[in-house]
């Protein structure tokens, strides 16, 4: 069976079913539309006539049923529908299919679904047989009310026998329709069925050939119908497919490109830690085999630190970030970041290497180290010397006394000053064993006390300890969190004018993460402040926010910087809040997991 008797059999079989399903669909929907319509239409008629005898009805007391059944007949002459007025007791007062003794002869309608709906819901309809006339009915009642008041119900009926009848007229109608259309369907089938297949066999050759390759192919438009017009949107589709295809190439080019030439490695796995692309970098910093693809990357490089990485990306599928070592670098030092692909699953791994600067980093801490030892000894002689020739009695020379003063001083600046950056250096590079051991924040009070009483009276500043013996011990290094400490309120006082307060506090604090929860200690003080745009820099060193005033009180600039980084080895942290004229606090944190 060939292609067009198999397109005409099935068109007139789709055209049939589709025929009569509609035919179904309709018959319903238009019995459905005309009661609808029946519905409106009473509704429409219960409404005016409850409007004509809302005016019209005499008062209650009123009521005849000679006086109700003549409005009720005159207003019924005007459509084809029963009406009926029902008093709010049941009783019917006028009919258009009863007059006289048959009227007064009705039973009470009271009970009626649709006078019941009426009377519960504002409106009642039913379909039922009419007691009264034998008569199957479409009922429709609203309340009749007047200043407010239920004076009846004003009820309209069309018998269902004009319903029905109309119902089948529609259904000849649809028959006779579906009949006819049947008849032209498969008429116009036959005519038509070869028109559209030979266009189609064209069309079918042609994508043949472009699945083959041959992207330059058109199909040839004859005609303005939809089959010109799928032709016409076929070659348009193969255009952009091939502008697409071109586009995405040069693309791929590009990216290829700049991945062959980075300096960063960069990998992707899949869900199974399967390595699908590695770039130049990727390569020779991992060492990867020539067939890696599709090889698991714990199979080719064992890296407990990398796999730890992957698989922290892989439960969270978050980014991933930690410095680790390969074991083929020269220096082993990495930055390794893992962004999870989530559409995917799949994982992108970034190396960076960071051996040289490291390296540098390394070199300039040395430095450091180097020349505060190397200056550290001359200027121990200098001011050993300074202190004999400035204790001899034998110096009356006043203006060389002044001088040895001055030699004196600034050569114990620079001692200061290099076996700070000695600190430094020391807890930069971590090259730092703690001696820790457990302790409570009050055993630090009588220390401070002693370093600053002598200060804080000279400078006029009251120091206030407000930390309660109910906070946990700390597990610290004592001597490296006095200087904490030290350095703390040292630079409190210094910045804090005369009659100022400097108030020492602490809390426990719940975290609702997973970390540990923290002791954070205060130290606030009522001085000059620390502007918004230094605040974040606080902690440099060499930094200072008022460069002559710290020169003037003799500081080296490094005090913060040494107390940022004791915090840091304690696995605590640092941070302050400050206004301009209104004072600063210092916050710093340790983890109670570690302290206990």
């Amino acid at each position: 069976m060939n292609i067009r008797t198999q397109l005409t059999l099935s068109y007139i079989g789709i055209v049939l079913l589709v025929l009569f399903a509609m035919s179904f669909f309709l018959a319903g929907t238009l019995k459905g539309l005309l009661s609808d319509r029946i519905m409106n239409e009473l509704e429409v008629q219960a409404a005016l006539a409850r409007e004509f005898l809302k005016e019209e009805l005499p008062e209650k007391k009123n009521f005849t049923y000679q006086v109700i059944d003549g409005l009720v007949d005159r207003l019924g002459e005007t459509g084809k529908v029963r009406l009926t007025f029902i008093g709010e007791d049941g009783t019917v007062w006028g009919d258009t299919e009863r007059d006289g003794d048959s009227l007064i002869a009705m039973e009470e309608h009271l009970t009626r679904a649709e006078v019941q709906d009426a009377l519960n819901l504002g409106s009642g309809v039913s379909k039922r047989e009419s007691k009264t006339t034998g008569i199957e009915y479409h009922y429709f009642a609203l309340p009749v009310e007047r200043n407010g008041n239920l004076i009846g119900f004003c009820r309209v009926a069309l018998p269902m026998e004009t319903v029905n009848t109309a119902l089948g007229d529609l259904q000849q109608i649809l028959l006779f329709v579906s009949i006819a259309g049947s008849i032209l369907a498969i008429l116009f089938g036959v005519l038509t069925t070869g028109a559209i297949v030979k266009p189609i066999k064209r069309l079918t050759q042609i994508t043949q050939s472009i699945a083959a390759g041959e992207n330059t192919s058109q199909v040839e438009v004859k005609s303005d119908n939809e089959l010109g017009q799928l032709s016409r949107n076929f070659n348009l589709m193969t255009d952009r497919v091939q502008d697409h295809i071109e586009k995405i190439s040069l693309e791929n080019q590009r990216l290829e490109t700049i991945l062959t030439n980075m300096s960063e490695g960069v990998l992707l796995v899949n869900g199974a830690s399967e390595i699908t692309y590695a770039n130049p970098a990727a390569i020779v910093m991992l060492n990867l085999p020539e067939m890696y693809l599709g090889r698991a990357l714990i199979e080719i490089n064992r890296i407990p630190e990398l796999q730890a990485l992957l698989r922290k990306a892989e439960e969270t599928e978050a980014v991933a970030f930690s410095e680790i070592r390969l074991g083929n670098l020269q220096e082993s030092e990495a930055e390794v970041t893992i962004v999870p692909v989530a559409a995917e699953s799949e994982y992108v791994i970034v190396i960076h290497d960071v051996s040289h600067v490291r390296q540098l980093e390394r070199i300039r801490s040395d430095f450091v180290a180097n020349v505060s030892h190397e200056l550290r000894t001359p200027l121990t002689t200098i001011q050993g010397y300074a202190e004999t020739l400035l204790n001899n009695g034998s110096t009356k020379n006043k203006k060389r006394k002044e001088f040895i003063g001055k030699i004196l001083k600034h050569s114990a600046r620079l001692s200061r000053l290099v076996s700070d950056l000695l600190e430094l250096a020391r807890l930069e590079s971590r090259d730092i064993e703690l001696k820790r051991s457990l302790c409570h924040l009050n055993d630090f009070h009588e220390q401070i006390l002693d370093v600053f009483e002598p200060v804080l009276e000279e400078a006029g500043v009251t120091l206030q300890w407000n930390i309660s013996e109910g906070l946990p011990q700390v597990n610290v290094d004592s001597q490296l969190f006095m200087q904490v400490f030290v350095n703390l309120i040292d630079n409190a006082i210094k910045y804090t004018p005369d009659g100022g307060v400097i108030d020492i506090s602490a809390e426990l604090i719940e975290t609702e993460s997973d970390t540990a929860d923290e002791v954070v200690v205060h130290i606030k003080d009522t001085g000059i402040g620390i502007p918004l745009e230094s605040q974040s820099r606080v902690f440099e060193r060499f930094y200072r926010v008022d460069k002559g005033r710290a020169r003037k009180m003799g500081g080296t600039g490094l005090g913060l910087a040494i107390t940022k980084h004791i915090l840091l080895c304690h696995n605590g942290r640092i941070w302050l809040e400050s206004e301009l004229g209104q004072g600063t606090v210092f916050y710093f944190a340790l983890p109670f997991e570690e302290s206990s």
